[in-house]
């Protein structure tokens, strides 16, 4: 589309490598980070040339979403490096794993889900289709891990994420993933539940007496947790607990994480034109 309006004319630009003669016919200059990997291209890298943003693809949002928020006047400041622990197995919801997780990612905050390094995680998509209460689920994205599960330590984190999907009734079963929750609550650290994730957060007691937001699938088991479900509410943040009803929900998470749980400080964000192309 920006070739087609003629904004990359002397502009550098990356895209896929089959882009690259499209993008210099027009004018532009393909630009790419060099890696070690089957395409010899870093797809997780992206470039601002002027008012122009690109990258190639979603492997980019943490990237792109660090340079959109500063290159609009974002100040992200913090007193200290912070870390997250993302908590997924097989067919935890796409959404729910991979935009909080490059969220934080954008800034810099050090984040892991657990299970061996180097391995994915097959992820689903569960959308409302209009005809009943009851969710469709797609295949999603490979989603590549970055933690190894013993090298997992609590005193190394400051929050503990739980995705929903389907990967919270496997987890709910494994006392090892019990007792990494209870450690979390123990030492007062800040724990999330999405969607399904608070099936794993009643299994070890965390909802007991607090306030949940919870999907219209989860009230029963926040109800027999001992937990209270918030009417009509997106998010809730009581204390160090942070729970959301699902990914609809995932802008009003990660302002949550960014200013009640104060993981770090944004000031107010000035106006400002950029294009991006993705």
């Amino acid at each position: 589309m920006l070739i087609s309006a003629g904004l990359l004319k002397g502009k550098k630009c990356f895209a896929f490598p089959s882009l690259k003669p499209i993008i210099e016919f027009a004018g532009g200059n393909w630009w790419a980070r060099l890696a070690e990997n089957p395409l010899g291209i870093d797809i997780t890298a992206c470039v601002m040339d002027g008012n122009i943003l690109s990258t190639l693809g979603w492997p980019a949002h943490a990237e792109y979403l660090e340079i959109l928020l500063r290159s609009i006047g974002a100040k992200i400041t913090r007193t200290r490096d912070n870390a997250v622990l993302f908590l997924c197995g097989d067919f935890v919801e796409d959404y729910e794993i991979y935009a909080p997780f490059k969220a934080l990612q954008s800034l810099r905050c050090k984040v892991s889900p657990s299970k061996k390094e180097g391995e994915s995680c097959v992820t689903a998509i569960y959308d409302e289709e209009g005809t009943s209460k009851v969710s469709s689920e797609k295949r999603g994205h490979n989603f590549v891990l970055t933690s190894k599960w013993n090298d997992i330590c609590v005193d190394n984190y400051d929050c503990f994420v739980v995705p929903g999907g389907r990967s919270p009734e496997f987890l709910v079963m494994n006392e090892k993933v019990l007792t990494l929750v209870k450690e979390f609550e123990e030492k007062n650290k800040v724990i999330a539940g999405i969607g399904q994730g608070l099936w794993l957060l009643a299994a070890a007691g965390v909802l007991k007496d607090k306030k949940c937001a919870s999907s219209y699938a989860m009230k029963a088991i926040v109800k027999v947790a001992g937990g209270e479900s918030e009417e009509f509410t997106e998010c809730v943040t009581p204390g160090k607990l942070v729970t959301a009803i699902g990914w609809p929900a995932l802008p009003s998470l990660v302002c949550r994480w960014y200013f009640d749980c104060n993981f770090l400080h944004i000031n107010k964000i000035k106006e400002a034109f950029i294009c991006i192309c993705i």
